[in-house]
Order: structure tokens, then sequence, then C-alpha cells
């Protein structure tokens, strides 16, 4: 037996859910702009908090201070099993902004956080730039932009060599030249030996945790030491017999195998 404390905080619109027993998250979500859903599945809901799930708008699932997964409802249903009913919720952080479309001119000279910004607002999600790291160039000509907010999002990020990714704040950039470790993974915090799919990738299997995408960190396994980018981040936790474990995908950046 584990000696995990498997216990969710689960909000919807800010407001607590109440009255589950067991409950499933599963999902993932990555660097970039595409929404990626989780689901939460919660067996036996009294129907007051079915009702307050289905007409919620933002889900946010909590493990000790930590957020696991957090985003727009997409979804709200029920099904019968032989454990009773599941209320199954799908939600993603990204759908909002995957959804909105924008139609708007620029005059040459404009930067491309400037141009971030100003699809951000022409989105009307009320997502904001939270940083703009990195080369940050001159658009030397005149720009139409029509379609979907997240599509125009990452084309325009893309003539900085960036990529966006979304957190509960607001919008991140990650750019491609360096940045500082911001989190070191040591031996504790980890479920298995790392794996190395490819020459410059890791796979992680470590506790369950709200593990930052986007964020370079240093990763200590026994006497080996290397560092990378958070570039994934899966969450397969049943809060009762079930699997209980993240995993991360990390571009290394250098250190040794």
């Amino acid at each position: 037996m584990d000696n995990f404390v498997r216990k969710f905080s689960i909000y919807a619109d800010g407001e607590p859910v109440a009255g589950y027993g067991h409950v499933y998250l599963n999902g993932r979500e990555a660097v970039g702009l595409y929404p990626m859903p989780y689901t939460l599945r919660l067996w036996n809901l009294p129907e007051d908090q079915y009702l307050l799930l289905s007409r919620a708008r933002y889900l946010s699932v909590e493990h000790e201070g930590s957020v696991l997964a957090a985003g727009d409802v997409a979804d709200v249903f029920r099904y019968l099993t032989g454990e009773g009913t599941v209320t199954a919720v799908c939600f993603s952080l990204g759908l909002k902004l995957w959804e909105a479309s924008v139609s708007l001119s620029l005059e040459a000279g404009k930067t491309v956080s400037e141009t971030v910004q100003a699809i951000l607002s022409a989105s009307g999600t009320g997502i904001s730039l939270l940083n703009f790291s990195g080369p940050d160039p001159l658009v030397l000509r005149g720009q139409a932009i029509f379609g979907r907010a997240a599509e125009s999002l990452s084309l325009s990020l893309s003539a900085a060599c960036a990529r966006g990714y979304l957190v509960p704040a607001g919008l991140c950039v990650l750019p491609e030249s360096d940045q500082p470790v911001s989190m070191v993974i040591s031996e504790e915090d980890m479920l298995a030996a790392p794996e190395f799919p490819s020459g410059d990738l890791a796979v992680l299997r470590l506790k369950v945790a709200g593990w930052p995408i986007g964020k370079k960190i240093e990763v200590r396994w026994q006497e080996r030491t290397f560092t990378g980018i958070v570039t994934e981040r899966l969450v397969d936790a049943d809060n009762q017999s079930g699997p209980w474990y993240s995993e991360v995908l990390v571009e290394m950046r250098s250190g040794e195998r």
C-alpha cells in the first residue's frame, strides 16, 4: 500500500465542490496554445453539487495547495456504472482562447510583444500577457490578422522564435534563448528512474503536484544531473486505489543521461 495523501480540493467558479467520495483526474497540458482537455470524474455526487458543476464556467482541481489542473468547462455529463452515477467534467485552460476569433489591422513598426497584446485585447477573453522575455523584434510591415486568436498568437510569436502557453493567470512566453533554473527536482520527488526516449528528451514520473510547464528545471538523479525545459505535464490521479502520479516531458539543455 502506498503512503500518498490522496486528497483533492475542487472549485467550480471559485466555490468548493463537496459531497463526493471517489474522484479521478486525468489529462495533460503542454507548451503551445492548442487546448488539451482534462477530465474529472466524480462518483455518486449529490444533485446540488452536480448542478453546481453543470452551471460552472471555470474549474480548478488542487492537491495540498498546488493547482493540478484548471480551465474553462467544455462539457458536463453523467452516466451509470456498476459503482453508481459518474459525473464527468471536461475542461481546458486553452478553450476560451481557441474559440475566440480576431480581426484587426496593425501598422508597421509594432514589436512582437505589442502584436501579442493587441491580439489578446481583440480576443475579448480577458487574458493578459504575463511576461515576454527574449528577443522582441519589430514587424516591419503592416499586419492584417484574422482567424482564431490562438493560431494568430502562435504565428506572431514564431517571428520571435518563441512559444506561448497558458497558466491560470494569463499568457506566458517561452523564448528559444536560455533561461535560469527555476526549480530543482531531486530523487525524493521521483517515483521511478528518468527515461530517455531520445537524445534530447527525458520523461520524469513524479509525485502528484502542479509541476509548472515552460520552466527550466534541474534534475538530480543519483550521480547524474541535467537541466531542461518542462514542455508537457500529465496528471493521472485517482483518490482511491487507482493511479496516482504526474509525468513531465523535459527538453534537455545540458547534463548527462
